[in-house]
């Protein structure tokens, strides 16, 4: 299908109450989306905005699924005058949509950590097909580095295809997606609630806790040359988990799942996962022990969802590796969730099927073989 100045289907991705329609794009165009009558524009105070990469709209989630479909109308702007816009002629795409609406046998797929991998992603992420998929997560470090823009539209290639802008997608960031001098544009490439990389998302009967560790090693590692500064970033992040945790919406009516999604798992102590005494990859161990803590009192979740690791694998809320000390633990299990082989041979996604006492978790590669399958069962 010829899209246009489109580069690919939209992603519809979960942010709060909201769904954020983004539109990648690949030249100067004026987007807006169309639903029930309803039009919604990518502005900035009245302005509307021709340069973007991805144009991005905030619309009511309940619109959405009540009318179960939206229109792209796409229109290309070869120059912006003082007293005239030259442009092209206005071109409309129809896109259906399927909300979350089951509260049994919810099909996830999840891939992170495919550093730059498009088709073993899109083949290990092909394990439910489209029509049996229920939502899509894309959970950081999709892209090796963030050098270039286009590098950073990775995810929306690999959402489009798995999706066709039809499903519920939700978009996190890696660290490896903050290097790089594009890393500075994150907040107007990627969903995000009002420029924060941490938010809650609603999908249907799922409640999740989206939190953003950032980087993977202390703000002054040689690393970074200066231009870290995560530290006090997580502590703003404390803050809103905790005052997310003292409100009601991970128990309001019709939520019957909660999980926590995260790129770095960090009820992790990375240091044993690493094997390594003295590692640059275990830090803010009193930071993260207060998010276990506050999650584990107040949220109660289900089940942690997270890459990063690199691994197939599900740490028992009771194994060592998943306890920052006695009592430190999320209170739940925490899946990692496949990616990129360390020997970089292969590429595995996690296909999770939802029930109510638990979950089935089938790791996929990208030959669309399934080798393994681990069960996670609810407390």
């Amino acid at each position: 299908m010829n899209m246009g100045a489109m580069l690919c289907c939209p992603a519809v991705c979960a942010v709060e109450d909201s769904y954020i329609i983004a539109v990648p794009v690949k030249r100067r165009a004026l987007v807006s989306v169309n639903i029930g009558g309803n039009t919604y524009y990518y502005h900035k105070n009245g302005v509307r905005i021709s340069s973007a990469g991805v144009h991005m709209f905030r619309v009511p989630q309940k619109e959405l699924n009540s009318v179960k479909k939206y229109s792209v109308s796409v229109r290309n702007v070869y120059a912006r005058l003082p007293f005239a816009l030259i442009k092209g002629k206005e071109k409309r795409f129809e896109f259906s949509f399927r909300p979350l609406e089951k509260t049994a046998d919810i099909h996830i797929c999840h891939i992170s950590d495919s550093h730059g991998m498009f088709k073993e992603a899109c083949r290990a992420g092909g394990y439910f097909s489209r029509k049996n998929l229920d939502l899509l997560i894309l959970n950081g470090d999709i892209q090796n580095y963030s050098s270039r823009v286009s590098q950073t539209l990775l995810p929306y290639k690999i959402a489009s295809r798995l999706t066709g802008g039809e499903l519920p997608v939700i978009i996190t960031r890696g660290n490896h997606d903050l290097r790089g001098k594009a890393s500075q544009f994150l907040s107007e490439i990627y969903p995000s609630s009002r420029g924060d990389f941490y938010y809650t998302a609603r999908v249907g009967c799922i409640e999740f806790l989206v939190a953003d560790c950032g980087e993977d090693k202390i703000d002054s590692h040689r690393e970074y040359g200066g231009s870290a500064a995560y530290h006090p970033f997580r502590l703003e992040e404390t803050e809103f988990i905790e005052r997310v945790a003292d409100s009601n919406i991970f128990f309001e009516q019709g939520v019957k799942y909660r999980f926590v999604l995260s790129h770095v798992p960090f009820s992790v102590r990375n240091k044993e996962s690493w094997g390594s005494e003295i590692s640059p990859f275990d830090i803010e161990n009193d930071i993260y022990c207060r998010w276990c803590d506050i999650i584990r009192q107040k949220i109660k979740p289900h089940l942690f969802i997270s890459g990063h690791l690199h691994e197939t694998e599900v740490y028992r809320r009771t194994d060592k590796e998943c306890s920052r000390g006695p009592l430190r633990d999320i209170g739940c299990d925490t899946a990692i969730c496949g990616g990129k082989t360390k020997k970089n041979k292969d590429f595995y996604s996690a296909n999770i099927t939802v029930n109510e006492f638990g979950c089935n978790i089938v790791f996929t590669n990208k030959e669309g073989k399934s080798p393994l399958k681990i069960k996670s069962d609810f407390e």
